[in-house]
């Protein structure tokens, strides 16, 4: 059996249970809102391509410490400024918003120099790399009066809400148990993923999206978390880790992340009167997409249409 539903934009603060800085009221402005990129790697593409899509809003400035490279990608991506260091950014008064797209260990120590710059703040996944570095983020936030939010895209595209939507209305009875996977090749020894000092390693780079998959699920933190992994002899850091989440309302959740098997990226809801699988629950490779509902042995697949853009934090964190 196969069912069609139109994409209709998510209820994003309803899939997302972090606290926010978001007391404050949505960013809205009638003229276009201006944003500066720190960082250069390969998510800036990303962001550059999204811009195309969003009204009342421009990708203006791009920051590297290496001003040749600022200067590169601004040119590739035709952003007007490149700004030689990233406080030069900071700094500049015609940036509202800062995407901080650095590696993980700078996440905590630029997102908040941004919010006492009084910049607004995208940070990308993983948000931070304790708890303690996410207080911090938060208070500055609070402190300064601006938003942050982290950019984990997965959770804005509309496969997603539908899921959400299925579960909470009980199409698969209560929630026993859910497993994901999200495993790729494509770590090279050289990249910061592998660094400590970082942020690096599977759990923070792949595992962040299968935590978040089971906390926004279940909708509670967990009880009790169980894990292993195997370590990189050089840089120290976890290639892949799997591990188990017990929830206090009973469900258990189990993922293996890692950069170094066959790319594998499913993940299955277990429920008492039936599962949902989805296939691509991270990045579908194309649109239509799908999941699939089993109950009573008979299989459902329910065909999630493209949205009309790209499902971007971006949008998201202007209109939330």
């Amino acid at each position: 059996m196969r069912r069609k539903l139109a994409a209709s934009p998510p209820k994003h603060n309803l899939l997302y249970k972090r606290p926010r800085a978001a007391t404050l009221p949505p960013i809205m402005s009638e003229r276009i809102l201006r944003w500066g990129c720190l960082g250069t790697g390969r998510q800036l593409a990303k962001f550059a391509e999204t811009f195309q899509w969003l009204e009342n809003n421009a990708l203006v400035a791009v920051a590297s410490r290496d001003a040749d490279r600022a200067r590169a990608a601004a040119a590739r991506f035709g952003i007007p400024r490149a700004c030689a260091g990233y406080e030069t950014l900071l700094a500049d008064p015609d940036v509202d918003i800062v995407i901080n797209a650095l590696h993980n260990g700078l996440h905590c120590e630029w997102s908040c120099r941004a919010l006492a710059a009084g910049k607004h703040v995208l940070c990308e996944k993983p948000l931070a790399c304790s708890s303690t570095e996410v207080d911090q983020m938060f208070a500055a936030a609070r402190r300064h009066q601006r938003q942050l939010m982290e950019g984990l895209m997965y959770r804005f595209h509309p496969q997603i809400a539908e899921a959400k939507r299925l579960v909470d209305n009980g199409a698969i009875g209560q929630l026993l148990y859910l497993h994901s996977a999200r495993i790729a090749h494509g770590r090279e020894s050289g990249n910061p993923r592998y660094r400590r000092d970082a942020g690096g390693g599977a759990l923070m780079d792949l595992g962040c999206y299968n935590i978040h998959f089971a906390r926004l699920f279940t909708g509670e933190e967990p009880a009790r978390v169980t894990a292993n992994a195997r370590y990189d002899a050089d840089g120290g850091v976890d290639t892949t880790l799997w591990a188990t989440l017990e929830f206090p309302g009973g469900a258990a959740a189990q993922f293996v992340c890692s950069f170094e098997g066959e790319a594998t990226y499913a993940a299955e809801l277990v429920g008492t009167e039936g599962r949902l699988v989805i296939p691509h629950p991270w990045n579908p490779p194309l649109w239509p997409t799908n999941l699939v509902l089993i109950r009573n042995g008979k299989a459902e697949t329910i065909i999630i249409n493209p949205p009309d853009a790209p499902p971007h934090p971006l949008a998201a964190f202007v209109l939330e």
